[in-house]
């Protein structure tokens, strides 16, 4: 097999790694690959006012969410096995595009960890039902979409009404998780997260309770498991 036609199987099969890894499945990339060839694509996506790797930014922002910038298309062209198929300039291109991919990738790292260190591991490889979870924390944990919730329903538990700062002071002052009230919303390619009406901030508690059940617990399903539990205990008081 020719090196050019090794190039084109390895990005398709790039293509095909992404969507299991991350759940974004880059039909623009497949396409022009396809199309074009794995070389042609590659060096049109490497021109310097070019989109880059899948002519979208929903893919690469998955891709770094996932803290996976080696699944890009410039880790690909720098690979010792295809470098050899492009220019000097076309290989700085994508040696500054992958640095600022990592970049990227380690802040967004850090920002979740910051907010929520015990969810799903992103960047692994997980089942259908495991990837959504980490799309739907993917939602939970943007900065962004935190703060504006936030905003407008403060930092109380929707569910047991816990509030961080009544019990440990200062240190709990604006700590709270946010939960995505509908993940069946993320299969819709058209969907676009309202942080009002999509996101409730809940304790860590009730938030890993919510996600415990499949299909995941509604807000209102798990308060009434939670007072019929009072109501037993008080039974057996």
């Amino acid at each position: 097999m020719e090196l050019e036609d090794e190039l084109t199987a390895a990005l398709e099969e790039g293509y095909k790694r992404a969507g299991r890894v991350v759940g974004y499945w880059g039909n623009y990339f497949l396409r022009s690959v396809r199309r074009l060839g794995g070389l042609a694509a590659a060096k049109r996506m490497l021109q310097k006012t070019s989109r880059g790797l899948v002519g979208s930014t929903k893919g690469l922002d998955a891709m770094l969410a996932a803290g996976r910038p080696d699944l890009t298309m410039e880790a690909l062209v720098l690979s010792d096995q295809f470098r050899d198929l492009f220019t000097p300039e076309e290989l700085s291109v994508a040696e500054g595009r992958l640095a600022e991919y990592q970049i990227r990738a380690s802040r967004q790292l850090a920002e979740r960890e910051r907010l929520f260190p015990d969810e799903l591991e992103p960047g692994r490889e997980y089942p259908e039902g495991a990837r959504r979870q980490i799309r739907v924390n993917a939602y939970e944990r943007n900065a962004a979409a935190r703060r504006k919730c936030l905003q407008h329903h403060g930092y109380a538990c929707f569910v047991c009404d816990f509030l961080f700062e009544d019990r440990y002071g200062e240190l709990g002052k604006e700590f709270i998780h946010v939960h995505h009230l509908n993940p069946l919303g993320l299969r819709q390619s058209a969907y676009k997260l309202d942080p009002v009406k999509d996101l409730r901030p809940v304790c860590p508690n009730c938030h890993a309770m919510l996600h415990h059940s499949e299909p995941v617990l509604s807000i209102e399903e798990l308060r009434a498991m939670m007072s019929e539990q009072e109501q037993a205990r008080g039974q057996h008081r």
